[in-house]
């Protein structure tokens, strides 16, 4: 019987217990409570902005072009002769300072034509001061022959009264008159030497004009036997040797200035069409002046990469090329810039050289424009927050410096200033979405 009922109690017990461990667990879902949902703003993406606002930019664009000489200089010779002189320095890559006499020629056969020339000068003006003296002696000869002609005269017309009265024969009266014919004659004659004096000087003074013109063509070519630097230059090719005989028109040397180079950089025309808009308030033409574009005072950061270093030099535009690329994708802009050859430093201060190949960045002036961070343009759109939702905004792109970009604020539903523009780089990125900022979640952490 014992055995019978612990057998029907350990049944009981067998049903109670899942009985039991049901109404325990009800208990424990009553009491515990229920676990708390994420908002919406919890879930959003956490974003960084930075408000549009209106800074001075300068507008750059890019271009490259290769470096060369402002000035270049061949020496041709003017005369021919027998190089007597050369300068010691002059080889090819060495500099000479302007005044330099680099080459000489033999000047014997020159110095003698201006030893002649001089001397047939000195007889042109000994016959024009000769001529001077005839035009005076001439001028006093026919006032004493007039006198006399007068006397003459005078005595003719006494003689022929007397022959009137009688008291003079016929023959006397002829002499006298034969005397006044010769006397006349000789008064035409020295006036017909006074008038073509004039004459005389005229050809006197030409011939003095053309000694003289010959005096100068021989001082002239002697002053061409020596070939003098005209600026400070660098050699680039040096042709005569001393003792070699040189033919007229002979290239001697040639040589490039030291100071000013320019680089013919290329620009895309899009861009430099927008460079041009955004300097539009400085006049290229004023009046009745050609176009200028140094009237926009356009500044250059002229750039060497050479592996893993750098140059940079400073430069103005002084012109637009004369023609655009075949393609018709780019225009030349011609870029000045001055070589320090006094501070010359071979790893600090290195010079621009010819036919370096150049990046050239050509800078505008400053300019008040709403600007936006560069990073926050997408294509031509930016993302914007307005009350935690994110916006999509289309942007004219004006141009970018350094990291920001600036847009047209009155293109039609662009932002406007002080707008949160969003700067990270959000994906997916959906129109209306909630997001929060950098802002709030420094609010939040400053609640907890």
């Amino acid at each position: 019987m014992l055995n019978k009922f612990l057998k029907t109690g350990h049944r009981r017990w067998l049903v109670l217990f899942p009985l039991l461990g049901f109404f325990i667990l009800v208990i424990l879902v009553n009491v515990k409570p229920a676990p708390q949902l994420k908002s919406a703003m919890a879930r959003a993406p956490l974003v960084q902005v930075e408000k549009a606002k209106v800074r001075l930019l300068k507008m750059s664009i890019a271009g490259y072009g290769r470096a060369q000489s402002k000035e270049s200089w061949q020496a041709i010779a003017e005369v021919s002769g027998r190089v007597i002189y050369r300068h010691p320095e002059l080889e090819k890559g060495r500099m000479l300072p302007a005044g330099t006499v680099a080459l000489k020629i033999d000047p014997v056969d020159y110095q003698l034509k201006l030893a002649q020339a001089e001397s047939d000068l000195k007889s042109a003006i000994a016959d024009a001061d000769r001529i001077a003296l005839n035009k005076n002696r001439y001028a006093l000869s026919l006032a004493l022959e007039q006198n006399r002609l007068s006397i003459i005269e005078q005595e003719y017309n006494r003689k022929n009264g007397l022959l009137n009265k009688g008291s003079i024969s016929q023959s006397a009266v002829e002499q006298e008159q034969s005397n006044v014919f010769a006397q006349q004659e000789k008064v035409l004659d020295l006036e017909t030497s006074l008038k073509l004096i004039p004459n005389d000087i005229n050809v006197a003074e030409a011939r003095i004009q053309v000694n003289q013109s010959r005096v100068k063509e021989a001082e002239r070519k002697l002053a061409k036997t020596n070939i003098v630097m005209p600026f400070n230059a660098r050699i680039t090719q040096v042709n005569a040797v001393l003792e070699q005989v040189i033919n007229q028109q002979s290239v001697l040397l040639k040589a490039n200035h030291l100071g000013a180079m320019e680089i013919n950089a290329q620009f895309a025309i899009a861009d430099m069409k927008q460079l041009i808009r955004q300097t539009a308030s400085a006049n290229l033409s004023p009046g009745d002046e050609f176009p200028d574009i140094k009237r926009l005072n356009l500044q250059a950061i002229i750039k060497l990469y050479s592996g893993d270093e750098s140059h940079q030099w400073s430069g103005t535009v002084t012109r637009v090329s004369d023609s655009i690329d075949p393609q018709g994708n780019t225009i030349g802009l011609i870029i000045e810039m001055q070589n320090d050859w006094q501070n010359f430093d071979p790893l600090k201060n290195t010079p621009v050289m010819n036919d370096m190949f150049l990046e050239v960045n050509v800078i505008a002036s400053s300019k008040a424009v709403l600007s936006v961070p560069t990073m926050a343009v997408h294509g031509s759109s930016v993302y914007i927050v307005e009350a935690d939702i994110l916006r999509m905004k289309p942007v004219s792109i004006l141009f970018e410096s350094g990291r920001f970009t600036a847009v047209d604020s009155k293109a039609v539903g662009s932002i406007m200033e002080d707008d949160l523009v969003v700067t990270t780089d959000l994906l997916p990125a959906i129109d209306k979405m909630v997001v929060r900022t950098t802002l709030e979640q420094t609010k939040t952490e400053q609640e907890k």
